[in-house]
């Protein structure tokens, strides 16, 4: 992840050319978070936050946060948030690593989500962090996005893989991704342990979802 940290990473091509993430995505995890006994919705977290794309979704909640290691990616979070015509003053954004909140009070946040990010984290210190942050009854909700698909043409599948996963660095950008973290997510987070396995009996009702949204020809 110390390529979104380096000093040559442009931070506002990364922010016009970031996907954003369907209406419907962010209704699902109100609605599990909803179905909570005693749900809250005082306080919501996005953890590796980046520029923002998510963190400004999470609406029903009285005060947001935004949290990435990356100076740059809060500077444009910031700056964004600031060029907004009108402000309701519940959102801002914190440095710091997603496994180290000592901002936090212990049970004060109701929603914590993680948006294309919990891939790169280290989940031997995130769950415990998380059991410490989160408030009884509160939310957890981590999500990442696949290689596409052109549904029609499986055929290109093959290829598709070749080029995103490859080897070779002449034909494929396999080699420039950072590890263990992009094959985590080609994965679908296989190798990230359950929140029970690190910190024995302190979640419940996990829930494991897949979608496919959009089509190319749709978004054109």
């Amino acid at each position: 992840m110390a390529t979104f940290g380096n000093a040559s990473f442009n931070t506002a091509i990364y922010a016009s050319f970031r996907p954003t993430y369907p209406r419907s995505l962010f209704d699902f995890i109100f609605q599990y978070h909803e179905r909570s006994r005693d749900a809250r919705w005082d306080r919501a977290v996005d953890l590796g936050c980046g520029t923002g794309q998510a963190t400004v979704e999470l609406t029903p909640f009285m005060r947001v946060t935004g949290v990435d290691p990356s100076s740059k990616m809060i500077e444009v979070a910031q700056a964004t948030l600031k060029a907004q015509p009108v402000s309701t003053g519940q959102n801002d954004y914190v440095q710091a690593s997603a496994e180290n909140l000592p901002f936090l009070e212990d049970g004060s946040v109701d929603l914590v989500i993680a948006a294309q990010a919990c891939h790169w984290f280290d989940w031997s210190k995130m769950w415990p962090e998380l059991t410490r942050v989160l408030r009884k009854n509160g939310s957890a909700a981590f999500w990442i996005y696949s290689e596409f698909r052109f549904t029609r043409y499986s055929s290109l599948t093959h290829r598709i893989n070749a080029y995103a996963q490859g080897l070779d660095p002449l034909h494929s950008v396999g080699p420039y991704w950072q590890q263990p973290g992009r094959s985590i997510l080609e994965n679908h987070l296989v190798q990230v342990p359950e929140g029970n396995e690190v910190v024995p009996g302190a979640f419940k009702d996990f829930e494991r979802a897949t979608t496919t949204h959009l089509s190319l020809r749709r978004a054109l």
